[in-house]
């Protein structure tokens, strides 16, 4: 399945970000990648909130990341999510590029599932609400 909708941000490397050798430490990356998920959840207008008030969360089951390059202290990036899979299982691909150079630093993959609350139902199948907002989101982008 190809990328159907993706957004992206840019951002200088603060100091708290990086380790003692002003490298980006390795666990700031999800930190990332959370705000680029959370811009392409708000771009197809169904956020955490709105899941949440649904009936439904949607747990990070598998992360998967590839440092490609270090990225330092100060350094400008460019940080983008796309959307990959929704029907079954939300799969959101990222990179992460030099803003300047455009060399890609950091790729990487999450998944998650639809869980029903209450009673932490595992959906193989994401809820209605997903679908539409989704297919919503995708005549509205394919469009401009």
């Amino acid at each position: 399945m190809s990328t159907v909708l993706s957004t992206s941000f840019e951002m200088k490397v603060p100091f708290y970000d990086v380790d003692s050798f002003r490298l980006v430490w390795h666990g700031n990356y999800p930190k990332y990648f959370e705000i680029a998920r959370c811009q392409l959840l708000d771009m197809i207008a169904y956020p955490y909130s709105k899941m949440e008030s649904s009936g439904y969360f949607y747990p990070v089951i598998d992360l998967q990341v590839k440092y490609v390059q270090p990225i330092i202290f100060e350094q400008d990036i460019v940080v983008s999510a796309a959307l990959k899979e929704w029907r079954d299982k939300l799969v959101i691909n990222y990179a992460i590029h030099d803003r300047d150079t455009g060399q890609r630093l950091t790729k990487a993959q999450t998944t998650q599932i639809a869980v029903q609350m209450p009673g932490n139902i595992t959906l193989f199948q994401a809820p209605q609400e997903m679908l539409t907002a989704v297919d919503t989101a995708i005549k509205k982008y394919s469009s401009k």
